[in-house]
């Protein structure tokens, strides 16, 4: 019997040694440290992403995608952005279950153009 552990492949921090406008082209890095999470760059892959484009637990970007995210273009299952896709979402234009924006669609969305099953609209 194996030890289900040890078949986990590990991710080592990867970063680009190219740098565009002080960040680097990618950084990737998971981990559980307090550092070792936290991935800034062009692309930024991580625990807790920032950059152009961020893809994580946590994604700050201009295109975010996480949990949580926060972006020009934001999804996630909490998202805050101009344009917010998830279940929680507000922003300009907002799609989610609940949805707060501009125009908003979704369950439940509130919105000077909402669109849904519970609107509230002005």
């Amino acid at each position: 019997m194996t030890n289900a552990a040890s078949t986990i492949p590990s991710v080592s921090p990867r970063t680009s040694s190219i740098r565009l406008f002080g960040l680097p082209l990618y950084d990737i890095a998971f981990g559980t440290g307090a550092e070792t999470g936290r991935a800034r760059g062009i692309l930024a892959i991580g625990r807790v992403a920032t950059g152009v484009i961020a893809i994580g637990v946590i994604a700050r970007g201009i295109v975010a995608v996480g949990v949580v995210s926060l972006g020009l273009l934001s999804v996630g299952a909490v998202s805050l952005g101009a344009f917010a896709v998830g279940a929680v979402s507000v922003g300009g234009g907002s799609v989610g279950v609940v949805s707060i924006g501009y125009r908003a669609a979704g369950a439940v969305a509130v919105g000077h153009r909402a669109a849904g099953a519970a609107t509230l609209s002005w």
